[in-house]
């Protein structure tokens, strides 16, 4: 809960147990102005170590139950007896991240949405809100309530041809902006801003530090491989 507390979201809307599983609602609020423009998170974390996300239209704190669930995205289970890591990233409305690792186990809890959205998407008719499906962060995942019949979205990343560094210049080239297209082929569902970017980061490490040429911008590598993500520190 401290990690989520430290990536800016606000107290639980529900903590309760489910069987022996411990349970754990956020709400991610956009504009609470708007009939679905506040998603909810749900966080399950089982009596083994499995952890698990899954993204809600609504949320009922008195009974504990939403509705316009996506699938549950179920994660490989920790070791009891090793530290388990966490990284709070924190980008208020467009990204909220917590990233857990302990060895190879490495995984992204939390949401993206997209500072471009459609200027078409409406947040009474539908949320605007994706899970991370792995931290290659490939696939995105929303609610059931979209104006697309699916609730995946592919993003622009992970592009073999954003290998290594330019031998010329010495430096990892990037991309800046995340674009996110609808898996029903009927275009784009959002661009992120530049804080979110694209780096040719093969051979890189986990949370490596690179610099924008010309610039004190700073991004903290996520997905270290080729057109992986990176987000911006400073």
């Amino acid at each position: 809960k401290q990690a989520f507390t430290n990536a800016g979201y606000p107290a639980p809307t529900s903590e309760f147990l489910s069987g022996t599983d411990r349970v754990v609602v956020y709400a991610v609020i956009l504009d609470n102005t708007r009939i679905y423009g506040t998603t909810f998170i749900r966080i399950r974390v089982t009596t083994g170590l499995v952890v698990a996300q899954q993204i809600f239209a609504t949320w009922n704190a008195g009974t504990n139950s939403g509705t316009g669930n996506s699938s549950e995205l179920i994660y490989t289970a920790f070791a009891s007896n090793v530290q388990i890591n966490f990284v709070a990233l924190n980008a208020a409305s467009e990204f909220r991240l917590v990233m857990l690792f302990q060895g190879s186990i490495y995984f992204p809890l939390g949401f993206i949405a997209p500072q471009n959205r459609p200027a078409w998407w409406n947040l009474d008719a539908w949320n605007y809100c994706f899970l991370p499906v792995s931290s290659t962060f490939a696939l995105l995942r929303g609610t059931t309530i979209n104006p697309y019949s699916n609730t995946e979205h592919d993003t622009n990343l992970n592009i073999g041809r954003m290998g290594i560094a330019n031998t010329i210049t010495n430096r990892r080239d990037i991309l800046q902006g995340i674009v996110t297209y609808t898996q029903v082929n009927q275009g784009i569902s959002g661009r992120s801003s530049d804080d979110l970017i694209m780096v040719a980061g093969s051979g890189t490490t986990r949370f490596d530090i690179v610099q924008v040429p010309g610039s004190t911008n700073q991004y903290l590598i996520l997905n270290p491989a080729s057109g992986g993500l990176a987000v911006r520190i400073a």
